[in-house]
């Protein structure tokens, strides 16, 4: 899967909710038969600078949030599986997956 552009997962240390998201995503990808670890890409706004910069670029300052190709799920949004499942369809499907 080299090459392909990830789903972006933006978390914090101290986000209560950021393993629920991840949890969720973890779910929404293994029922489509995909690896969380090959798909998606997790970035530290705590740790890493670049990666708030990013955030703050997609009018967020809150954790978490998931960016899979055109869509963007921002705090509780990330947190409702339904809407996870619409966000990886619709990557998954422009990506041919």
């Amino acid at each position: 899967m080299r090459g392909l552009e990830k789903i972006l997962l933006y978390k914090a240390a101290s986000c209560t909710r950021c393993p629920i998201a991840k949890f969720i995503l973890n779910r929404v990808l293994s029922t489509r038969g995909l690896s969380y670890s090959e798909i998606v890409e997790e970035k530290d706004t705590e740790k890493d600078s670049d990666a708030m910069a990013e955030l703050l670029m997609l009018d967020s300052v809150n954790t978490p949030v998931l960016v899979a190709g055109d869509v963007v799920l921002r705090e509780e949004e990330a947190l409702k599986e339904k809407l996870v499942r619409e966000a990886v369809e619709k990557w998954a499907s422009s990506k041919g997956l």
